[in-house]
């Protein structure tokens, strides 16, 4: 069954609030605008769009203020002076990069440069991701229902860069996984249908993550299981991920080989932008949550003392032999990626990562289009790329 979606995005910022209302409610409520919001019992609730339904979410406790010291009635000085009430200091963050030749300086503010420079891209934003047709499996309940809202936060991330306006999202668990062959078939002929059994979903502890397809007219088919139950599935970050992919296959105009040829971006810029995407895009509203979702998805870097700044520059060939499969674990492809479109990003913000890809739609090879975006040849950013990544994981 095949229906056209388009959800209302939830997280809306708190400035484009109209209204606020002060009567008694009740999380899970019914309410009538969405957006409006009520206080009660020390807490702010929001109206938000549950389904069909308009209800009042959880609610965010609110800070009570100390009293300040009153001032006294008398001119007459105190004896013992009332001390001043302490004010917390402001968090201070290290100052980030501004261009390669500072990089390494300013290593340890490459992560909150990037995260800061994405989160005022999307707040400045109104885009929003094209309508798509929502192919759900028989008995499948999706694990994160409103995947239109990380879409749209990915597409205001990444500004004017666009997705294929006819795209389709096919949703399904282990139990589902046949149908969903069919599907995957049905409307896409001519793709690798059986990825579904052999890989996405092989059995129900694998059936895990997803994939984005864009056949030779553009069209786009977007997967997303559902058996597995973790924060991936249930944040949004999965569909971030994907719809990022969606807007990289777009700017190339076809559909994506693998592992990478021709003017293709390397598999490692290609999930490494993804991973990056996933936690800036749906962490935007808060360092803290985007520092320890990147910290998780990262934390074999962390651990694993081998990889060390030359390992790190071995590491990033932009062609890749068949060898360099066999060599480095797949996973590598999406955390230490992340990490060197993180360090991109914070330099020229999350646009630039998107425009290589343009310029590689355009016929540019990788190394063409990096130099184009950024000022300086791949071949002279790399070893200053790798030990800021390297100082970063605490290794020379």
């Amino acid at each position: 069954m095949r229906k056209h979606l388009r959800l209302v995005a939830l997280l809306i910022p708190m400035v484009l609030v109209a209204s606020n209302s002060y009567a008694a409610v009740k999380a899970g409520s019914a309410c009538s605008k969405v957006g409006s919001k009520s206080v009660s019992s020390g807490k702010s609730y929001t109206c938000i769009k549950s389904g069909k339904k308009l209800v009042w979410n959880k609610g965010v406790l609110i800070p009570v203020a100390k009293p300040a010291p009153s001032a006294s009635a008398s001119a007459t000085p105190s004896a013992s002076p009332t001390p001043k009430a302490s004010v917390a200091p402001a968090v201070v963050y290290p100052k980030g990069p501004t261009s390669f030749d500072d990089l390494i300086e300013n290593y340890q503010g490459i992560s909150y440069a990037a995260w800061s420079k994405t989160s005022a891209a999307i707040k400045a934003s109104t885009s929003q991701s094209p309508a798509f047709r929502a192919v759900t499996g028989p008995n499948t309940k999706l694990t994160y229902p409103t995947p239109a809202v990380a879409f749209d936060l990915v597409k205001r991330m990444y500004g004017d860069y666009q997705s294929s306006p006819d795209f389709t999202v096919l949703s399904f668990g282990y139990a589902d996984r046949m149908w969903a062959q069919e599907q995957m078939r049905a409307i896409q002929p001519s793709s690798t249908y059986q990825w579904i059994t052999d890989m996405a979903c092989a059995t129900k502890e694998t059936c895990w993550g997803g994939g984005m397809f864009t056949d030779e007219k553009a069209m786009g088919l977007l997967v997303l299981t559902t058996e597995v139950v973790d924060d991936n599935h249930t944040t949004g970050t999965l569909e971030a991920h994907e719809y990022t992919h969606a807007i990289q296959q777009n700017q190339m105009r076809g559909p994506q080989p693998w592992p990478t040829t021709g003017n293709w971006p390397p598999t490692w810029y290609l999930e490494g932008q993804a991973e990056f995407s996933q936690n800036a895009a749906i962490y935007y509203e808060s360092f803290a949550l985007y520092t320890k979702n990147r910290r998780d998805v990262s934390q074999d870097l962390f651990r694993d003392s081998k990889i060390t700044s030359e390992w790190i520059r071995e590491f990033f060939v932009v062609s890749q032999p068949s060898s360099w499969f066999s060599k480095y674990d797949r996973w590598r492809q999406y955390d230490l990626g992340g990490m060197l479109v993180e360090v991109l990003t914070a330099i020229k913000g999350p646009a630039s990562t998107m425009e290589v890809w343009k310029q590689c739609g355009s016929g540019m090879k990788f190394p063409d289009a990096f130099e184009k975006v950024y000022g300086i040849s791949f071949e002279k950013a790399l070893p200053i790329i790798s030990k800021a990544i390297a100082l970063e994981l605490g290794r020379s």
